[in-house]
């Protein structure tokens, strides 16, 4: 594992999200544009009674459209995009490094883990419905963020090897 793999799997997961987005995002319209229908309805109630406060029910269907939920989905859909992309980059990176290869496999593997354990637990527990993945985010949080680390480290001493 010396970066070819986050390479391939970057493009594959990039396309999965890429697909995955609009089959995701577009049921969610439907929500927010009957929310905006019903706020609606409530402000033309209040301009056809002509009262300078607005009646109880006319606030009620403000207040429910402001309270729609956004989707959970879009922060899956972009993280994913971004997660993908930052596996493309870290693996060609760690192609071009003279580092150990160990040490190599290691921060291809945590970038995996990252991305797997990230944005997808949250396509799992959005998506899917699969609650409990919420759980596991955090894992591949701090595991990017180590990876990000980890290649700080590994540009610092490839580099200044390379250049040898």
């Amino acid at each position: 594992m010396n970066g070819k793999i986050n390479i391939i799997f970057g493009f594959i997961y990039f396309a999965f999200t890429a697909v995955l987005g609009p089959t995701v995002l577009v049921p969610h319209f439907g929500v927010t544009q009957q929310a905006m229908e019903k706020a609606a309805q409530a402000v033309d109630k209040v301009k056809q009674e002509a009262q300078p406060a607005l009646t109880a029910e006319a606030l009620s269907g403000i207040l429910d459209y402001l309270k729609v939920e956004k989707p959970m989905a879009k922060g899956a859909h972009s993280h994913g995009n971004l997660e993908a992309l930052l596996n493309i980059a870290a693996g060609m990176v760690l192609l071009s490094l003279a580092i150990p290869a160990n040490f190599k496999a290691l921060l291809s593997i945590i970038f995996l883990v990252g991305a797997l354990f990230h944005s997808g637990m949250l396509y799992l527990g959005s998506v899917f419905h699969m609650y409990w993945a919420f759980n596991l985010t955090l894992i591949g949080a701090i595991a990017i963020i180590a990876g990000l680390v980890g290649m700080a480290i590994a540009s610092f001493v490839g580099l200044k090897n390379a250049k040898d």
